[in-house]
């Protein structure tokens, strides 16, 4: 890819990604420390799910690779 176009590019994704989070914080407002406290509540959950998949991610990999004969 030329130099130029990536340039281009990457200026609107950070333009793109800063304007997502600047967003977030302007509609959570006062509200973060609620917003934090759920965030809080179900973290454990939100972290035994990312094992789990990638946990099957992994497995079927393996999985793929035996049976590839």
């Amino acid at each position: 890819m030329p130099w130029r176009r990536f340039l281009v590019f990457n200026a609107i994704g950070a333009a793109l990604w800063v304007g997502l989070w600047a967003s977030l914080a302007y509609v959570a407002g006062s509200h973060i420390t609620a917003i934090y406290d759920e965030i809080s509540r179900y973290q454990l959950y939100a972290l035994i799910a990312l094992v789990v998949l990638v946990a099957a991610l992994v497995l079927r990999h393996v999985w793929r690779r035996q049976h590839q004969d």
